[in-house]
């Protein structure tokens, strides 16, 4: 396990800080303008993993309603506005221990973010928390075809990464040598049949439903990090 990982990827909304609860509050509104009513289970159940796109089409679809091009792009900017505002009024934190946490490892290997959320909300909340000095690459909504659970974003965030190394003998990273941190069973199970290893953290879910990770904690304090992954240098 000698330097295992060589990186780490960390998922944005729910890992590093407790936004979940910002975007349910965004959807919400903004659905209720088309008289589509979200309740906060059916959030929690269905949609953490999704980016934006990927929810408000599998709202419509579980719903049977038709989503033309222009509501669905109107959708998108109502979101974003929201969620834009509720960010400044500064209506979220760093989740327990991630500050610790996420600057000790950054002493021992590169960090990046692969998330559903936007760009400009990743931005902003990472310098609100005063974090964004430790991640050299930021993947976001915009930079993939295809959103979680589908794994794209995160191969793409290892080839970024695997671009920023430098040396002469450094090769490029594969997926068993970075370590992920998710807490959405469906985008853990995903990344897992893509050979990188997990650690499911239990902020969105319960503990047993993140067995398919291969180590799940119930916060990134660096104790109980410790404890459950000694081979980790935090």
């Amino acid at each position: 396990m000698a330097n295992w990982p060589r990186a780490v990827f960390f998922d944005f909304d729910g890992v590093i800080v407790n936004s979940e609860p910002l975007h349910f509050q965004a959807f919400k509104e903004v659905l209720a303008t088309e008289s589509i009513f979200l309740e906060e289970d059916e959030y929690y159940q269905e949609l953490i993993g999704f980016d934006d796109k990927g929810a408000f089409r599998h709202l419509y679809q579980t719903r049977g309603l038709p989503l033309p091009p222009k509501t669905f792009l109107s959708l998108m900017a109502r979101k974003s506005e929201v969620m834009m505002d509720l960010i400044d009024r500064g209506q979220f934190s760093a989740l327990p221990g991630v500050e610790e946490f996420v600057r000790s490892l950054w002493r021992h290997c590169p960090l990046a973010i692969c998330s559903g959320a936007l760009r400009e909300e990743i931005e902003a909340m990472l310098e609100a928390v005063c974090l964004r000095d430790c991640f050299g690459v930021i993947v976001a909504a915009q930079d993939v075809a295809v959103g979680k659970p589908d794994p794209s974003g995160y191969l793409k965030t290892m080839q970024l990464v695997s671009e920023r190394l430098k040396g002469p003998h450094l090769k490029p990273l594969k997926p068993a040598e970075c370590l992920i941190i998710e807490d959405a069973p469906t985008v853990i199970r995903s990344v897992k049949a893509h050979g990188f290893p997990v650690i499911g953290v239990a902020t969105s879910y319960p503990l047993d439903k993140l067995t398919d990770a291969d180590f799940a904690v119930k916060t990134l304090r660096p104790e109980e990090v410790r404890q459950k992954v000694p081979h980790l240098a935090v």
